[in-house]
């Protein structure tokens, strides 16, 4: 990963992680928000998006870097569903809307019980798909927040109901995560994702 991509990334985690998570923020104790301000990092300029061509991917195996697949399968956690999976696109019945979008979903979920965990996409986007795109955030009461090259739709959930979800939309791409399991350590790991995403589906012209 090129320096300069690094630094596109790293605004929009602190960005979406300090934001988006604001909608369960009320219910936590007040000394967490005062604990992720002190430890956010001054931000570099993002770069612009001109500077990136996104290309679709085909298969799970080139959207995480291999050190996420390492820690995934330290935990047990392994690719079930999608491109390159132990079901293939049979492990969901119905398509999921990035798939609709004509993009691939990956399913990655614990081993032995087949479970799911993450649910990882990417899809291709323009301007004649994006607004109903938008439009079911808003029916999902997604929190909304634009960085320098992404406009991200995220609620960070909980532990019993509610999973994270976090999508980053660019001009030409949708990127989504969602942890079955919400939290706010979840949350951030789905944002952590995505970033990680972008890194592989975007390279530098």
């Amino acid at each position: 990963m090129s320096s300069s991509k690094a630094l596109a990334v790293l605004p929009l985690a602190i960005a979406l992680v300090a934001v988006l998570a604001g909608c369960t923020a009320d219910e936590a104790p007040q000394a967490a928000p005062t604990a992720e301000t002190t430890e956010t990092p001054t931000a570099e300029p993002t770069a612009a998006p001109s500077n990136f061509t996104f290309t679709m991917p085909t298969d799970c195996a080139s959207i995480l870097p291999e050190s996420r697949v390492d820690e995934f399968a330290a935990e047990g956690i392994v690719l079930l569903g999608g491109p390159g999976g132990r079901y293939g696109n049979d492990y969901l019945v119905d398509a999921t809307p990035e798939e609709q979008a004509g993009g691939i979903s990956c399913i990655w979920g614990f081993s032995d019980t087949e479970v799911s965990s993450f649910t990882i996409s990417v899809a291709p986007l323009s301007g004649a798909t994006r607004p109903a795109v938008v439009a079911s955030f808003a029916e999902q009461g997604l929190n909304e927040e634009t960085t320098d090259d992404a406009v991200a739709y995220g609620v960070q959930g909980d532990r019993t109901l509610d999973p994270a979800i976090m999508n980053v939309l660019r001009g030409e791409s949708w990127i989504s995560v969602i942890a079955t399991i919400g939290g706010l350590d979840s949350y951030t790991r789905a944002v952590e994702i995505s970033g990680e995403v972008y890194e592989h589906v975007y390279s530098a012209n």
